[in-house]
């Protein structure tokens, strides 16, 4: 890595800032901003990689570049899994990511407007990972959110600008919760089974959807599989009647 690439990493990442500054649309600006901090998470990379080698070199210091990052081409990863909670103040994210703890904090970034957020975690174990909400139930106060990393695990926590209690994180859950009831009540009124009605409901939401709607269709599937997993056990594990 010479110079003249950091020159141009640093002219690009000058230019994807204006961009983003002129940009008006919320999915562009998460876009941009997501490619600005992988941008500046390499740039600082190539930094440390060329300041290391103009040190004089050593038994040691040659064996130091092979622990750095280096030109390898990262993949980045979406994550999916996800829980939260909520107190008056604020919602509260957790995001599982194993080994989050070992990146530097400077890689670990959350970008949050009134109404969406995005986490991205760059170069962990050679990968960048994404977590990207949009659509958010209520609006937020940006300035008075923010992340914390924790053992295998990214807390973010999204600043209520009114202590209402979310029934739903997302605008799209909402609606797919209200779209669940209303066909499943049209289904128990037409005497059709209400799981199969269910089922079919879930069926179609997930294929017209979206996809912040596939990944709360895919939570909910898991968490109701869980569920009936668990009430089979407590039946079969249970005491014998006479």
């Amino acid at each position: 890595m010479s110079q003249q690439s950091i020159d141009n990493l640093t002219l690009d990442l000058e230019e994807l800032r204006r961009l983003h500054e002129g940009a008006t649309r919320i999915r562009v600006q998460q876009i941009l901003s997501l490619d600005i901090r992988k941008l500046e998470t390499d740039l600082q990379q190539q930094k440390v990689l060329l300041a290391s080698k103009e040190k004089p070199q050593s038994s040691e210091a040659v064996k130091a570049p092979a622990s750095l990052p280096g030109d390898c081409k990262r993949y980045r990863i979406e994550l999916k899994e996800y829980a939260w909670d909520q107190s008056d103040k604020f919602i509260k994210i957790f995001v599982t990511v194993n080994d989050v703890q070992q990146v530097p904090e400077e890689n670990v970034n959350v970008g949050f407007t009134e109404h969406s957020f995005n986490l991205l975690i760059g170069n962990l174990n050679n990968k960048d990972y994404t977590f990207v909400v949009n659509h958010l139930l209520n609006e937020i106060d940006p300035a008075k959110s923010y992340r914390r990393i924790k053992s295998d695990m990214v807390a973010i926590y999204l600043a209520k600008t009114k202590p209402t209690r979310w029934e739903h994180l997302t605008i799209t859950a909402k609606r797919l919760q209200d779209m669940k009831d209303e066909r499943l009540s049209k289904n128990t009124k037409d005497n059709d089974d209400p799981q199969a009605g269910l089922m079919k409901i879930m069926q179609q939401l997930y294929e017209s959807g979206d996809q912040d709607t596939k990944r709360m269709i895919n939570k909910a599937w898991h968490e109701s599989q869980n569920k009936q997993k668990e009430i089979k056990d407590a039946v079969y594990d249970g005491p014998l009647g006479d």
